[in-house]
């Protein structure tokens, strides 16, 4: 599954970008997800908390995070198991920010999902694609709150909000039902 996704920061690239290569401090706005360790060159362990209604999972597993200066992208090469409940994912996510102006970033996000076990029958409906968008939004907001903070102590407080499982999967679910009727009936060729 792809997801792509992007948001405008109010803030320069340069500024932007400096956030990007804190690992530790943008992972700390990724909703349900902790670092745990950091291997050096770029490998972090990890855990990341998914609730989608009835299916909750914890998965563990490690990234690898790769940056280029010279074109503001970062990869992020990822992997992780729920050994509860059995489900498997992989995610490979490139980051790129480009210049807006002088005062603000273009944040794209193009992410390839692969989800194994319980939790693929939600990426088959096209729900995961759903709840990732309102979660991507909720990042984007915690990398506004981090980038007007007035001081590092403020900033390095400030963290995602609690993923709330049956508020997001019925968020997510009317989103993709408001999607279909959108589309109007299929022809029948």
């Amino acid at each position: 599954m792809n997801i792509t996704e992007s948001f405008m920061v109010d803030r320069s690239i340069t500024e932007v970008w400096n956030l990007f290569k804190d690992v530790p401090e943008v992972a700390r706005c990724l909703p349900g997800a902790e670092l745990t360790e950091d291997h050096g060159d770029g490998t972090f362990a990890g855990a990341l908390a998914v609730n989608l209604g009835p299916i909750s999972s914890s998965f563990t597993g490690e990234a690898t995070v790769t940056t280029n200066d010279d074109n503001f992208r970062m990869e992020i090469v990822g992997k992780g198991v729920d050994r509860s409940g059995g489900s498997q994912g992989r995610v490979t996510v490139e980051v790129t920010l480009l210049n807006s102006d002088s005062d603000s970033t273009d944040v794209r996000i193009d992410a390839h999902v692969t989800l194994a076990g319980p939790i693929a029958q939600f990426g088959r409906t096209g729900l995961v694609a759903e709840v990732s968008k309102r979660l991507i939004n909720d990042f984007a907001e915690c990398l506004h709150a981090k980038l007007s903070a007035v001081s590092v102590e403020e900033s390095s407080k400030i963290q995602a909000g609690e993923v709330k499982g049956f508020s997001l999967l019925f968020a997510g679910l009317w989103t993709w039902i408001q999607n279909l009727f959108r589309r109007g009936p299929a022809s029948s060729d």
